[in-house]
């Protein structure tokens, strides 16, 4: 299924480029957005699975405009594919092929290991794979996460159909890979863009602009390392607003609907990444008043992002998806009883600490090893370096200097705010090192996404002026920022160093979900839990937390909740009680000792009650 959704992106995106003249680069990106979108539509109704349908309508119809095309023109038909693959056969387009298809070969054994990807990321989009959709009400895995928007998941959801009817964990990192590398392509198509107008041999342009794809696949590990071993959701947050950016302040040389229609989509795929998506949004939107030429088209939009979100949102509140922080947070801003903890200023020390001087990527290499104070200086010198090299106006390196600057000191203050509040109990970030990773993560937007803008913005003016001396400059500037940056320890990790650990990585998963709950994860495999609730109860006296996450990541697509019973305390009635409170339509026992026994053999059918079995919840789940 998954190679006729490529045909048909592929196909749209050549016939985009062909119709509005624009790079093939560009209309990957939004053709991929657009794609997320209809994916996200399907998902309300579990059938994912009709992206095959409705990509072979896109095929058929690419093909019959194909052929009313070469009658109007009086072409061949041969000619008229000819074209299409001349649009195809762009180096961006092929190298991006092949490097995805390469990191897919190579992480064909990866297991998760971080800890957000067990605790929801992974959870979340092996439910999907099974469901071919989302969950109904109180039927999300992670109910702590319910509300996190779900196009990383469905991105993952694509990728894992290679595997057919079996889940094959590992297809998740190319899923998420991919993600990234399409919405990579509008900043290369501007490399590319200046690289074909410069004044050299066919041959030296092709061979600049595969290294310059090459370049753009180690970008982002300039900025964070967790992508080689996890799928942070921050990070195509960063990557789609900084391609956001680019298509707002690239305006010229655009029909009105193609430019608000990539704004639109974007916009729509950047709020249904990650709930503070709407922080960067906003950013977005003063962005556009501060330098585009204003329409009323722009309205709608904002329009379609805001309703593509609220519709999520609308979602969430129907099936009680409400993530633990989205809770927190809504108290703390309406209770009016918050306090700033007592270990405010060691957090403000080691914040200060992690900003200037902790490594972005969290390796350590050879080369530069960049923390997240030295890119914000890159930043502001690169914008001044734009204005040196007549790159920028006056006028528009001011506009753009003050955006930065603002939008970075709010980025980094809400970041330090979620420390101290949202984050408040978490003593790992009494680290300096901890913290550098925590802002490196949570502010990618600004660091990747500015140098992505400015990067994309300095081509497309190089394209226009022709210069090449300030294009070489521009040009060896961007690629020894890159080579000297990049996490090539991270790198090599993820493509072969972590073989050496799949054992150790597989036995460890394998203890923290542990015999009891391998028979857990059993019990509840049956079709008929999918998408449903299941309450597990376990002695009180033990402690589980950690073991859960693991348990439940194994029992996706089936949703668990916990609780405890304590025999000395609990009766019946108290029992019946947790259960209504947990919206559970099924509930399991774990005793092995038969302790819990006269709790529960009133609740169960003929009082026949045996532990490690799934039990109906009469009255429950709504």
């Amino acid at each position: 299924m998954l190679w006729i959704v490529i045909i048909a992106l592929l196909l749209v995106s050549a016939r985009m480029a062909r119709v509005y003249k624009e790079n093939i680069l560009d209309t990957l990106a939004i053709s991929f957005a657009g794609l997320l979108m209809i994916m996200y539509v399907l998902a309300f109704f579990r059938g994912l699975k009709a992206i095959a349908f409705v990509s072979a309508i896109a095929i058929v119809y690419v093909l019959v405009r194909m052929m009313i095309d070469s009658r109007r023109s009086k072409s061949s038909m041969v000619k008229e594919l000819s074209e299409y693959g001349k649009l195809l056969a762009n180096p961006g387009v092929i190298c991006t092929g092949a490097v995805t298809a390469f990191v897919g070969f190579m992480t064909r054994q990866q297991v998760f290991t971080w800890w957000d990807d067990i605790n929801y990321w992974s959870s979340d989009a092996k439910q999907l794979f099974f469901l071919n959709g989302f969950p109904g009400k109180y039927g999300n895995v992670s109910p702590e996460f319910g509300d996190y928007p779900p196009i990383p998941s469905l991105a993952k959801w694509l990728f894992l159909q290679l595997g057919g009817k079996e889940y094959t964990e590992s297809l998740q990192f190319l899923g998420y890979f991919a993600l990234c590398m399409i919405f990579l392509l509008p900043m290369l198509a501007r490399v590319e863009a200046a690289i074909e107008a410069a004044d050299m041999k066919s041959w030296c342009k092709i061979v600049l602009k595969v290294f310059a794809a090459v370049c753009t696949c180690l970008f982002p590990g300039v900025f964070n390392g967790i992508i080689y071993y996890g799928t942070p959701a921050d990070i195509v947050m960063a990557i789609i607003y900084g391609a956001l950016l680019l298509s707002i302040y690239d305006q010229a040389g655009h029909g009105k609907g193609f430019y608000y229609i990539r704004i639109g989509l974007f916009t729509a795929v950047l709020l249904l990444t990650k709930s503070v998506g709407i922080e960067w949004a906003l950013f977005v939107l003063i962005f556009y008043v501060l330098m585009a030429n204003k329409d009323k088209l722009m309205w709608l939009s904002v329009l379609f992002a805001g309703a593509s979100y609220g519709s999520w949102l609308l979602f969430c509140l129907i099936n009680r998806r409400v993530a633990k922080l989205t809770g927190a947070g809504i108290r703390m801003a309406t209770s009016g009883t918050y306090t700033a903890p007592d270990n405010t200023f060691d957090k403000m020390r080691y914040f200060a600490e992690g900003f200037m001087f902790q490594p972005m990527h969290s390796d350590y290499n050879q080369t530069i090893d960049l923390s997240t104070g030295a890119a914000v200086l890159i930043i502001f010198g690169v914008i001044i370096g734009m204005y040196l090299l007549s790159l920028l106006g006056k006028s528009e390196i001011r506009k753009i200097a003050l955006f930065t600057l603002i939008t970075g000191i709010l980025a980094y203050g809400i970041v330090f705010m979620a420390h101290i509040s949202l984050f408040q109990t978490e003593d790992q970030y009494l680290d300096a090192y901890a913290m550098g990773i925590s802002i490196a993560r949570y502010c990618a937007p600004f660091t990747l996404g500015s140098i992505y803008f400015i990067v994309g913005v300095a081509f497309n003016r190089l394209r226009a002026k022709s210069g090449k001396k300030q294009f070489a400059i521009f040009g060896i500037a961007c690629a020894l920022f890159v080579l000297l940056c990049a996490d090539y320890s991270g790198i090599a990790k993820y493509l072969w160093g972590y073989k050496a650990q799949i054992a150790d990585n597989v036995a460890y998963n394998s203890d923290m979900v542990g015999e009891d709950g391998k028979e857990l994860v059993e019990a509840v495999s049956d079709k008929a839990y999918w998408g449903k609730r299941v309450l597990v109860f376990r002695d009180g006296h033990e402690y589980y937390w950690v073991h859960n996450t693991y348990i439940s990541k194994e029992a996706s697509p089936t949703a668990l909740v916990y609780d405890v019973f304590l025999t000395e305390e609990d009766t019946s009635d108290t029992i019946r009680q947790k259960m209504l409170e947990s919206h559970a339509s099924y509930f399991y026992v774990e005793d092995k000792d038969n302790a819990a026994y006269n709790l529960f053999s009133e609740l169960v059918p003929n009082g026949e009650f045996e532990p490690g079995v799934v039990y109906e919840i009469e009255g429950a789940g709504n």
